[in-house]
């Protein structure tokens, strides 16, 4: 028997430290071009009556090219109207089909034969009338006949501000021309971005509905190549091709695109029902999150947190690190902002003593300055809040700069003249320096329009909510871009003669682990209880003795340890029948759980945490996607709660080592769909696995 060590092959690595590392997608999607849906030259409305006036005087507006096209010809809003698009002047780069299911292949026969290959199609729902959702499949085969792209159908269509939209609802004034751009595949969440107010600046929105042709993916890979558009919102139902998505995210972190991700759907139980410890823990919801952070995005769980990171992100500066310096109107307001950011990563550095003294002597009624800083009543707010923000900003001691000031339009003028300043305050501290700017409120009200204004033109973040502004300022403030990286090529293991359809026994579960490089305790395969004792007295006792079979032995009292005569195998055996399992007892020491679950959608899914038979209950794991680099090992080991307190420097290095033979076996092997070593036992210079899992795909299951 031997332990894990470090093994310069797996453990030795050339990247930066800190850095993160991108991976590539076993196979590249095919880039489907939505360029006539981002960024049209020339829209044409087709089917513009005056019964829709309001959504066509929005698609014309601020366009110097758009037409209508309606087969009476009357003139709509002043506009001529042409009868056919195979009148029309120029070929338009998108077409808005305001027409009903029963005409609509008809026109858009017309409008491909005629050269356009953009199409925004809100209708052809299933609510519109059964034949209308019968003809989707024949539009379709259509566009895609042409290689034209389909916004829909189903859908809101395309939100641009001030003019120019290809949206079936209204467009509210207060829908603001900014940097971020949001895909979202349900309509009314599309929708809300635009009734959000003026508090965040959109370069576009776009409702994917029911995503026939080109799906948020597309889009993705089109807004990554997109100028105006510096990050994006995405709201997401159903991931409808992982490789191109993945694409997709993984262009926008190599653009310096971040994406934050939102999707619903998280709770719900993956099809196959899991056998290894590895496959309950993780789920379909872990795999996403997974999937998202290793191709380069940013996920999120609410819609508040969603919100207030775009508000962050469609500033021209964003936050560059997890230092954050408050201050506020309250002790309590206080005590709520550090109870917020104790979970996410954020840190609030305690003051350095020149800021200090610095304070003290500028404000003698700051007995004790302390971040957060409390500031009530120490001087009027137009004058402790700005200069303690100056001085804070000065010391060159944090990242993000944070006023907790309850900013809204209810308070009287008088009070949002300070407000005002605060505001003016923050702004001209961070000015000129590496450090983001934002206020926060309990509450989530509007501001006056005059403090939104101010703030919107000089990158102040009005973010809303305690929990959801950290929450938001943590996602962002922790994301980088960075680029591809391969990993070092290494040779598959053949396995051909032990992998089969289902669970494998424990001992040919060791014997693929064992051919990877995972030391296994030192076991036997005895039959019956002459061979048992036989091969106990070949290991030397004490030993342990087991049920051969695939999974959760001890859960049925199929495990008997501390054997330590011949005698007691014999009894162990005869109780079991049949074949069993006879091991070396390890000496007791900290137990790890390593493994590995195929998510049908997202891949191989690496977990690591404390381990024993409660692993599946306690949970106490952290979860990466696979392919991973030793740098991402590495800190997959320390994200794992409370697992670091539990090594040295060998053990940490050989639970590392085993997490990324794991990664390597699922990437060499795709028919393993789950693996668990449950527990790797640590001792003082390495780790040895005491039981081993591997679950092979069923025959019949695909499709």
């Amino acid at each position: 028997m031997s332990t894990v060590k470090a093994s310069t092959d797996l453990l030795g690595t050339d990247a930066a430290e800190g850095a993160l590392d991108l991976l590539p997608i076993p196979e590249r999607a095919a880039h489907r071009s939505v360029r006539g849906l981002i960024d049209p030259d020339s829209v044409v409305v087709v089917g513009a009556s005056a019964r829709r006036s309001a959504v066509v005087a929005e698609a014309i507006a601020g366009r110097s090219r758009a037409f209508l096209v309606h087969p009476s010809g009357e003139s709509i809003l002043g506009e001529d109207v042409y009868q056919a698009i195979g009148e029309l002047p120029e070929v338009p780069d998108c077409a808005f089909m305001l027409v009903g299911h029963e005409v609509i292949l008809e026109v858009m026969r017309e409008a491909l034969t005629f050269g356009v290959r953009a199409f925004v199609i809100p209708g052809l729902g299933a609510e519109a009338g059964s034949r209308a959702a019968e003809i989707v499949p024949e539009v379709l085969e259509l566009a895609d006949s042409y290689d034209a792209a389909i916004l829909g159908p189903n859908c809101m269509g395309m939100a641009v501000p001030n003019g120019g939209s290809m949206w079936v609802a209204n467009v509210p004034k207060s829908f603001r021309r900014g940097r971020v751009s949001v895909i979202a595949q349900s309509g009314s969440i599309a929708d809300a971005m635009l009734n959000c107010g003026p508090r965040i600046g959109f370069r576009a929105v776009f409702s994917t509905g029911s995503e026939g042709n080109r799906d948020a993916a597309d889009l993705l890979m089109g807004l990554a190549e997109d100028e105006e558009t510096k990050a994006i919102g995405l709201f997401v139902e159903t991931v409808r091709r992982p490789e191109a998505f993945a694409d997709g995210l993984r262009a926008c972190a190599e653009a310096g695109k971040p994406v934050v991700c939102m999707k619903v759907g998280r709770s719900r139980i993956a099809a196959q029902a899991a056998l290894a410890h590895t496959g309950a823990m993780v789920g379909s919801a872990k795999a996403f999150t997974n999937f998202v952070h290793h191709h380069g995005g940013i996920e999120v769980t609410d819609t508040s947190t969603f919100m207030e990171a775009l508000e962050i992100l469609g500033q021209p500066k964003w936050p560059m690190g997890v230092r954050l310096g408050a201050i506020s109107e309250s002790g309590g307001e206080c005590g709520m902002l550090a109870d917020a950011a104790e979970p996410t990563g954020l840190e609030f550095p305690p003051m350095p003593y020149e800021l200090v003294a610095s304070l003290q002597e500028r404000f003698p009624n700051f007995l004790n300055p302390q971040n957060p800083l409390d500031a009530w009543m120490v001087d009027e707010a137009e004058v402790v809040f700005p200069e303690s923000l100056e001085l804070m900003a000065l010391s060159g001691e944090f990242d993000i700069l944070l006023a907790q000031v309850d900013i809204t339009q209810y308070r009287g003028d008088a009070e949002n003249d300070w407000c005002l300043a605060i505001v003016r305050g923050l702004a001209e501290a961070t000015k000129d320096r590496r450090i983001f700017p934002a206020v926060t409120t309990v509450h989530v009200t509007d501001p006056p329009r005059r403090i939104a204004n101010f703030a919107a033109s000089n990158g102040v973040a009005l973010l809303r909510g305690t929990r959801a502004s950290v929450e938001a300022l943590a996602a962002v403030s922790t994301w980088h871009p960075f680029t591809s990286k391969d990993l070092d090529p290494h040779e598959a293991i053949d396995l051909t003669d032990l992998l089969r359809p289902g669970a494998l026994s424990e001992h040919e579960s060791a014997e693929v682990m064992e051919r990877y490089g995972i030391p296994m305790a030192d076991r036997r395969l005895a039959e019956g209880p002459e061979a048992a004792v036989a091969a106990a007295q070949d290991l030397g006792f004490p030993v342990v003795v087991k049920m051969n079979g695939p999974a959760h032995k001890a859960s049925v009292g199929g495990v008997a340890l501390g054997l330590n005569s011949a005698e007691e195998v014999s009894v162990a055996t005869q109780a079991f029948g049949g074949s069993v399992l006879v091991a070396q007892e390890i000496a007791a020491g900290p137990e790890v759980i390593c493994g590995m679950t195929r998510d049908p959608n997202f891949g191989p899914v690496i977990a690591v945490g404390i381990g024993g038979r409660y692993a599946e209950a306690l949970s106490l794991t952290a979860t990466s996607l696979a392919p991973i680099t030793h740098d991402q090992a590495v800190r997959l080991v320390r994200k794992a709660p409370g697992l670091s307190k539990l090594t040295n420097e060998e053990t940490f290095d050989a639970i590392v080592y085993t997490v990324l033979v794991l990664s390597r076996l699922a990437v060499d092997h795709p028919s393993i769909v789950e693996a668990d070593i449950n527990p790797l036992i640590l001792g003082p210079n390495g780790a040895v696995a005491v039981d081993a899992l591997v679950v092979c795909e069923q025959i019949g299951t695909e499709g």
